[in-house]
């Protein structure tokens, strides 16, 4: 007998979300919602979703925005919250946030009482346009990246990009970032448009490369859920981007995911080219388009032996190898790379002459 290997999909609310998350919810019954949001989300978002489903009466928990809140003491008070609440197995959990918040709710609901069904309504373009999708969640563990964690989806993921007008630019660019990359690793027609709408982007363009770009990480979800081959090519960019991340976490610097991401996409770009002899103008093509997306963090050569410490602590990591997704040429890669450090040296190099 063939065997279910990977959940449904969950449900996509894009159109007309709100009258359809209505039928959702009288469709499921569930005995109690709970409400997850962070102290950025709990401010803009919570009193206009309140005004949309006149849920002001559920159970609400706050988390404070950011990275350094993606953690297991911010699990145990979410737990902790959620049981003092009276929470059972026919409850629902709304995570009402970015990805931080969708990432820490799915593990926290997943292992609660063994698994509580949970809704991603994810208010930032990174969270609409990568990190609510795909059934990853989890949390940061010793300063590493989603080092704890576990495949799990939503039963619906409800976009409304109506909450993308509460967001500075420096956070609707952190999100495009992850969009330049679900175009180049898979859909060069995408990502030759991208490249001819330079930032910023009007809103209906905007909402039409969300939708291209949310078609994209699903169908590579969808050929690999558990992540054990073709979605590996999701993580390009993310094995320096993570350790980027990890760095400046430990140093105490404001850094964005996707920020984080544009420069590790940078770097591994950088080694593609290297690896795989790209045609002269799509390292420098790519390079124009990323540049406004970049931080001010570097990582100087003096501090490589840093940058590949939180490497090996990638949860990419096999046999001892840190394994690289890179691009043989744009929409086609290569995954599990093993990369000499003497050219992650040179891709630093690399980023102090652009």
């Amino acid at each position: 007998m063939i065997q279910k290997t990977q959940p449904d999909n969950p449900q996509l609310f894009f159109q007309n979300p709100w009258d359809r998350w209505t039928s959702y919810l009288q469709m499921c019954d569930y005995s109690k919602i709970f409400i997850i949001s962070d102290s950025n989300t709990k401010q803009h978002c919570v009193p206009y979703f309140y005004q949309k489903t006149g849920l002001s009466d559920c159970p609400q928990y706050s988390i404070q925005a950011g990275e350094s809140s993606k953690n297991l003491s911010t699990c145990e008070h979410i737990w902790e919250f959620c049981l003092n609440n009276q929470i059972d197995r026919n409850s629902l959990i709304i995570a009402l946030g970015g990805g931080v918040v969708c990432d820490i709710t799915g593990f926290c609901a997943s292992s609660l009482l063994r698994g509580i069904d949970f809704i991603y309504i994810p208010t930032s373009l990174m969270a609409m346009s990568d990190a609510a999708h795909g059934g990853k969640n989890g949390i940061n563990f010793k300063g590493f990246k989603n080092q704890i964690g576990l495949f799990n989806a939503p039963k619906a993921v409800l976009i409304d990009t109506t909450f993308l007008e509460t967001l500075p630019d420096r956070h609707l660019k952190n999100g495009y970032v992850e969009m330049i990359k679900h175009a180049f690793i898979d859909n060069p027609p995408y990502w030759e448009e991208l490249c001819d709408y330079p930032w910023p982007l009007d809103t209906e363009t905007l909402k039409s490369y969300l939708k291209k770009s949310i078609r994209t990480k699903m169908d590579i979800v969808d050929l690999d859920f558990h992540e054990k081959g073709p979605r590996k090519m999701l993580n390009f960019g993310h094995t320096y981007g993570h350790a980027i991340e990890s760095m400046a976490l430990a140093d105490g610097t404001d850094i964005l995911h996707g920020e984080a991401i544009a420069l590790g996409m940078l770097y591994e770009a950088w080694l593609s080219d290297q690896l795989f002899n790209w045609k002269s103008h799509w390292l420098a093509k790519f390079t124009t388009l990323l540049k406004p997306f970049l931080p001010t963090f570097t990582v100087p050569l003096d501090r490589v032996d840093d940058l590949i410490y939180w490497m090996n602590g990638d949860k990419k990591k096999s046999n001892h190898k840190i394994g690289f997704s890179l691009l043989e040429v744009p929409g086609k890669g290569r995954v599990d790379i093993d990369v000499k450090p003497e050219l992650i040296i040179k891709s630093l190099e690399y980023y102090n002459i652009i």
